[in-house]
């Protein structure tokens, strides 16, 4: 059984706690070019079109062949 005291006094935060509500001017800048995302737009399109094939399949053919 733990026992906590009313006297004792909590710490100080940490100092990032104390400073993340002002506002921030590295979060304004312009990314790079070239975000990561922009490197493999390929394989997201062929992804996104195999799982919505994958789904159409799943919900609309296979049940009309029951």
């Amino acid at each position: 059984m733990s026992v906590t005291l009313a006297d004792n006094t909590p710490p100080p935060p940490p100092q990032a706690a104390k400073t993340s509500g002002t506002a921030s001017t590295t979060d304004d800048e312009i990314p790079p070019p070239g975000l990561p995302i922009n490197d493999h737009i390929p394989y997201l399109i062929a992804a996104g079109f195999v799982l919505g094939m994958t789904i159409i399949y799943r919900n609309k053919i296979k049940k009309a062949s029951i």
